[in-house]
């Protein structure tokens, strides 16, 4: 949808500027199985962030 020019976040639509995201949100449109490997892994190193000098909020809003 994003190509289509039928994106929700302008955030979003900005991929399209710049070559190296546009080819990225290209190949990830054009290759679902490309697409969920790379959420995969994406996932898998979110999943070892920690709190240790990292900061983790659990209310966005709010800095401690």
């Amino acid at each position: 949808m994003l190509i289509q020019g039928k994106s929700l976040f302008s955030s979003d639509e900005s991929l399209l500027a710049v070559p190296s995201t546009k080819k990225l949100v290209a190949k990830y449109a054009n290759s679902n199985e490309e697409f969920e490997r790379a959420f995969v892994k994406s996932m898998i190193k979110m999943s070892s962030i920690s709190g240790n000098g990292n900061e983790v909020r659990l209310n966005c809003r709010r800095v401690r």
